[in-house]
């Protein structure tokens, strides 16, 4: 299985609390952040969409938006709607707010792609990363079922399905941008051309 055959979903529908402003929105140079992680996947897989509660972008881009069922904010609901967007296929699945992340995390995760494992997961030292890695299209019923029992947490998912936890050494690449000032310090380091 080559990524040129695979779909790639960004999710953009996040509250940004603890950033006090949409994620999605904020400025790297001359592109917002979800241009940027488009731009950047586009380059790497089949298609690439974004995942949102309602078009925020006037139609840039393919949007897959949350399903009407759950009144909800929360990534199972993204997830689940994602999933039934797609049939009989891996999609990988990647927060907006992961900037550093690259083809190489990726492809470090591909072989793990058979009909054995449902859920491929990056894993770094400190953390488990539910929002980034592959979700086979099959478990759309299963996070339906979990939402009906108002059951919001992805890692429920994990002990439900065949999961399989990819081991990194680097932390570096799943950066999330939570709070301002690391969204600042990224944007130093991006400005002196240390991420490509």
């Amino acid at each position: 299985m080559r990524l040129k055959d695979l779909n790639c979903v960004i999710l953009c529908g996040g509250k940004s609390s603890r950033m006090g402003q949409d994620k999605s929105k904020l400025m790297i140079k001359d592109q917002n952040l979800t241009q940027f992680q488009v731009e950047k996947f586009s380059k790497i897989f089949k298609k690439v969409y974004i995942s949102a509660k309602e078009d925020k972008f006037q139609n840039a881009f393919k949007l897959i938006k949350d399903s009407l069922e759950f009144h909800i904010y929360s990534p199972m609901l993204a997830l689940y709607s994602i999933l039934s967007y797609f049939k009989e296929e891996y999609v990988f699945i990647l927060s907006v707010d992961t900037p550093k992340l690259s083809q190489n995390e990726i492809i470090k995760m591909l072989p793990f792609l058979d009909q054995k494992n449902q859920i491929i997961i990056a894993k770094s030292p400190s953390y488990k990363h539910p929002l980034c890695g592959f979700y086979h299209s099959r478990l759309a019923e299963k996070c339906k079922k979990l939402l009906e029992k108002q059951e919001y947490k992805i890692g429920l998912l994990f002990s439900q399905a065949q999961t399989h936890f990819v081991e990194f050494s680097n932390e570096d690449a799943f950066l999330n941008l939570n709070f301002y000032e690391e969204y600042e310090k990224f944007k130093k380091e991006f400005n002196k051309d240390k991420i490509k």
